[in-house]
């Protein structure tokens, strides 16, 4: 049940309409959670998460519900060329 309830947490981060996108970071800040656990959380319900790179290659996530941005799919396409 604390796993669920953990995970709500990071669900309405992901879904906070302030940010397209959230670092780890920036996640456990809000919902007072340890990084690592919301690392963890997130690769365990990848399937409802997606993840791009910032300018600056940090991996940011948001909802794999949301529509994609032309700056994510630009980011897409520069980090498959750097490959």
């Amino acid at each position: 049940m604390i796993e669920k309830d953990e995970w709500s947490k990071v669900l309405a981060a992901l879904a906070d309409p302030r940010w397209d996108f959230r670092t780890i970071g920036g996640i456990a800040r809000v919902t007072g959670l340890d990084p690592r656990r919301v690392e963890h959380l997130i690769r365990r319900h990848r399937s409802e998460v997606r993840q791009t790179l910032s300018r600056d290659r940090e991996i940011l996530y948001t909802l794999g519900s949301r529509p994609r941005k032309l700056r994510e799919i630009v980011a897409d396409i520069q980090m498959y060329a750097s490959q």
